[in-house]
């Protein structure tokens, strides 16, 4: 097979160049831009960062504000187990999330 000037078999495609800071360092984008992300242990916990608020709570609902979207988590038994500046865990019996746009 004929080599080209970068060493490279002919048919080989070049790998794609890395242009942004999270595909440099391999991290999730939402973190450089700080969304929120959001981790399910199964139904019953959800670990929730880059939170700014919550807008909605009651044992059916939860409502949680992010910076570009809210997150709404409807079940039964539902609470916040945790609560800081930028992150919450919501637990109970998880039947639906939903993002809503703000």
């Amino acid at each position: 097979m004929r080599k080209n000037r970068r060493g490279r078999d002919a048919g080989e495609e070049s790998p794609k160049p890395r242009t942004g800071i999270s595909e440099l360092f391999d991290i999730p984008g939402a973190v450089i831009t700080q969304e929120m992300q959001i981790e399910l242990a199964g139904n019953t916990e959800a670990v929730i960062t880059g939170c700014t608020g919550v807008l909605e709570y009651n044992p059916d609902a939860i409502r949680l504000a992010g910076k570009k979207l809210s997150a709404k988590f409807t079940g039964r038994g539902l609470q916040l187990r945790a609560l800081t500046q930028n992150s919450a865990v919501v637990q109970g019996y998880i039947l639906n999330v939903e993002f809503i746009e703000r």
